[in-house]
């Protein structure tokens, strides 16, 4: 059966490569403004406009006041920035001069248009945006998202460069997409679900439509009632290769959108001042694997003065923006209560997953997720109208002209929660535009780092003395060789015997999160490599103590590093009760002379065929299955009957002798015993794969330590491995 955790997993394996970062170098451009807390101050912009939209530019600092986390702070200083002058900022009252980078306006274009009728929208909206009358410090970037973020057009101000980039970034489009709409909607009318208008592809357009005529002859029997099921047969099959079809390219939107959009924000804290994004889109779902990812957009922006303000490229619509969710539902619904009073039938896919399309289906309100990142941002969401040039030209207002606040947010414990920031005032109809909030990051944490909120205590763990070891957690680094030099593959290995899972009634799952970070630092501290992600767990009672007793989350990935002595840093936290355990240690990548080498030596819990993700330098690849190694395992003699050992020798090449292997044994430092064993020839990668695979019958419980030695006339190198049985 194919489960929402395993999906979940797959997914969570797939994007931690693209998440590991190195932390950026910090700019050398003075200071920057942003939200930061302590002792320093919260730098907070808004925009204040009356009920009938226009910005009121004469208010005052006491007009206002600041709520942060619910509790009111002082404002510490008040400014209207207008173009080149800060208003009423100095003590004097006097107009203050701004620092000239503070002074360009930036604005970036941002396309993801599905079909012709969103690309004719947005080309509209942003050629709008040109007829207005921008200020010589106003400049504009045009970028496209289709599965990664592309630069169209760097920042200018030559509105002839910038037309001709609109036209480039909304000409190539999915015309297929409408057709596809068309068909996926008349079965569903057909089928009885007319609910389901909604489009699954990016930034598509699409109107109701009308049921078609359904066929009363065709195969499965000569009379009307034959001819019908036959129909609805064949209905019933398209429709769900397109749902499923639809599910899928739920998943691929959701992640090619949100992390372009934080690859989009995450550098922008470069430069200061309010920075505008105008994102032309149909707006996009959110799975469990992106909702993290998604709240670090919001965070990021809000720590980096950016602004979302998205346009909804489905324009003036006559449905609910929400169809895709509310067929989601029913479609789960549907499929559960077939399940109902169905004893002797076997259960069909649909049924199976329906437990997990309820579980998502609240995600996919596109338009209110471009809603939430507009309004938490300081923007604002321009939907359901056909005429832009109102709304645009506020996005220019907003973008020349608001209001700078500071106040000091007391924090008394950076501990990476969110804090909401309200600013309120008493003057009638007037409307407060800003931001939602920030995540409580201590200030060495604040500059040019994308922090999830769950990395901010793991950081912290990593830092105190002693480390926390409240649950079992193993972290380690294997080396071996490449085609282009040493090869490290780091191994996060946390058993869920550990962790917490609690029932969710509403689901009838055990739920549960995981969140890890791991870092290698070299011998200056610097870090060279991140890894980081957070991984839902979920299960049903029935598999729940067997799920618990014997699962492990592991996750391994392989990089080139060059030889020399480094540092593992890990940490995880079970995410509902807030424990932690962390982890460091040394470890070296022995240089590459040509000579006899051999690698890290690694214990298995399993294999798996490979598939299209499987890089062919992956050091696990062995033949056509991939190894999943685990860290300083503890096996239960009851439940094993081999101990299973993966390592590589490297021969010297310019030797005729052929390399052996002996492994010699020891028990809680007493030697036991050693044997040499066979190995295999050379491959054409220049080194020999081996696994051996010791009997557990023979081993008494205690701590165990294996040693390979493997020589090549005058050559040897060896490694070692450790284990537990229980």
């Amino acid at each position: 059966m194919k489960t929402f955790l395993s999906r979940a997993i797959l997914f969570a394996l797939v994007s931690l490569g693209a998440l590991a970062q190195t932390p950026s170098q910090k700019p050398q451009t003075g200071e920057i403004p942003r939200i930061q807390g302590g002792t320093e101050e919260v730098v907070l912009d808004m925009v204040v406009r009356d009920k009938k939209g226009k910005m009121l530019t004469n208010l005052e600092k006491n007009d206002f006041t600041v709520f942060d986390n619910g509790e009111q702070r002082a404002i510490k200083s008040f400014r209207l920035i207008q173009g080149t002058e800060a208003i009423g900022g100095g003590p004097t009252g006097a107009p203050a001069k701004l620092d000239p980078l503070r002074q360009l306006r930036l604005i970036t274009l941002v396309f993801q248009v599905g079909d012709a009728n969103a690309a004719k929208f947005a080309r509209d909206a942003a050629n709008e945006l040109l007829k207005t009358e921008l200020a010589q410090n106003v400049y504009i970037s045009v970028m496209v998202i289709d599965f990664k973020l592309e630069a169209i057009q760097p920042f200018t101000n030559d509105r002839d460069l910038l037309k001709k980039a609109i036209d480039t970034a909304t000409a190539q489009v999915a015309n297929h997409v409408a057709d596809n709409n068309r068909v996926r909607q008349q079965l569903a009318v057909l089928l009885g679900r007319p609910e389901a208008v909604g489009d699954a592809s990016v930034g598509g357009t699409t109107a109701p439509v009308d049921a078609p005529s359904a066929p009363t002859n065709g195969p499965g029997g000569s009379g009307p009632n034959g001819s019908a099921m036959a129909a609805a047969a064949m209905q019933q099959m398209m429709y769900d290769i397109v749902q499923n079809a639809t599910s899928d390219a739920q998943t691929t939107w959701s992640r090619a959108t949100v992390y372009p959009l934080l690859d989009l924000v995450k550098e922008q804290y470069r430069l200061p001042g309010r920075k505008t994004i105008l994102y032309f889109s149909g707006g996009f779902p959110l799975q469990q694997d992106t909702e993290d990812a998604f709240h670090t957009i919001i965070s990021t922006a809000n720590r980096s003065n950016v602004s979302f303000y998205c346009v909804d490229t489905t324009g003036l619509t006559t449905w609910s923006s929400n169809a895709n969710a509310v067929s989601a539902l029913k479609d789960a619904a549907r499929q559960s209560a077939q399940g109902v009073g169905s004893s002797g039938k076997g259960v069909s896919l649909g049924q199976a997953e329906a437990e997990d399309r309820a579980f998502e289906a609240g995600s996919k309100d596109t338009q209110n997720n471009i809603a939430m990142l507009s309004e938490q941002t300081g923007g604002r969401l321009i939907a359901n109208t056909n005429d832009f040039r109102a709304p645009i030209r506020q996005v220019v207002e907003d973008a020349e002209s608001y209001y700078e606040i500071t106040y000091s947010p007391d924090i008394q414990k950076y501990d990476g929660s969110f804090r909401k920031i309200a600013v309120k005032t008493d003057l009638k109809d007037a409307k407060v535009q800003t931001r939602a909030g920030y995540f409580a990051l201590p200030p060495n944490m604040t500059m040019g780092q994308v922090l999830a909120s769950y990395e901010v205590p793991l950081l912290q763990a990593l830092d105190e003395k002693p480390l926390q070891r409240s649950f079992l957690f193993q972290s380690a680094v294997m080396h071996f060789r490449g085609s282009q030099g040493p090869v490290c593959q780091v191994v996060v290995d946390v058993p869920v015997s550990g962790l917490t899972l609690e029932e969710n009634k509403q689901s009838g799952y055990f739920e549960g999160k995981l969140a890890y970070v791991a870092m290698i630092k070299d011998g200056n501290g610097q870090v060279l490599k991140k890894l980081k992600q957070e991984i839902p767990l979920r299960v049903t009672a029935d598999n729940l103590a067997a799920y618990k007793a014997a699962s492990h989350f592991i996750y391994n990935e392989s990089f080139p590093l060059a030889s020399g002595r480094y540092t593992l840093e890990a940490a995880a936290i079970d995410i509902p009760t807030k424990k932690i355990s962390a982890r460091k240690s040394s470890f070296v990548v022995p240089a590459e002379n040509g000579q006899l080498g051999i690698s890290s030596v690694a214990l298995f819990r399993s294999t798996r065929a490979k598939d299209a993700n499987t890089k062919p330098e992956d050091p696990m690849l062995m033949a056509d299955k991939v190894i999943t190694p685990v860290v300083n395992a503890t096996l239960k003699k009851a439940e094993v009957e081999t101990i299973p050992f993966y390592l590589t020798i490297y021969p010297d090449r310019k030797s005729t002798e052929k390399p052996t292997l002996r492994m010699e044994f020891s028990k809680d430092g007493t030697p036991m015993g050693a044997g040499s064993a066979p190995l295999g020839d050379i491959d054409a990668q220049g080194r020999i794969q081996y696994v051996a695979n010791a009997p557990m019958s023979s081993l008494a419980p205690g701590n165990y330590q294996v040693r390979f030695v493997a020589r090549q006339g005058t050559e040897q190198a060896d490694e070692t491995v450790t284990f537990t049985i229980e």
